[in-house]
């Protein structure tokens, strides 16, 4: 139910591989770093958005179990958490499926259960993310080499 925002692109290959020519590692991990970052927020608030059409409870109070209603929206309380794997930094927004927080419940919206179908809002929330992420990227990649070839 969570997405991962990782960079790997088609058709930036060029640009990419002038960077990498024209920065050292470290620039090139920040520069990425930044790219990922931007992109998680868009991320988040698309996921926001999403449970808020799908999944959203006017009253949060007489929604969920009684004795574990906390009175906020999931909306309110999507994660995002970054990560580095690899060497590479990447951030998870959302729900994973062994998630125990006072949210975990989302993640049977987002799969389904035997008895509901799944919502797919993180699903949906991920499409434009990632095309947000290549926007950002080119942008972000266009920037740095005019500022290596001082243009």
């Amino acid at each position: 139910m969570s997405f991962d925002i990782s960079m790997e692109f088609l058709g930036l290959n060029e640009m990419q591989k002038e960077i990498e020519r024209l920065s050292t590692e470290s620039e090139l991990k920040a520069l990425n770093k930044k790219i990922i970052k931007r992109a998680g927020e868009i991320g988040l608030q698309e996921a926001e958005g999403q449970i808020r059409k799908k999944a959203y409870s006017s009253n949060p109070m007489k929604s969920g179990r009684k004795g574990s209603r906390t009175g906020q929206h999931a909306a309110d309380n999507v994660p995002k958490k970054g990560t580095t794997q690899s060497g590479n930094y990447g951030e998870l927004v959302g729900w994973d499926r062994g998630d125990t927080s006072p949210f975990f419940y989302m993640k049977f919206h987002e799969w389904g259960t035997t008895m509901h179908k799944p919502k797919h809002f993180m699903l949906d929330a991920a499409r434009p993310t990632y095309q947000a992420l290549k926007e950002i990227a080119e942008e972000e990649y266009e920037k740095t080499l005019k500022e290596k070839l001082g243009g």
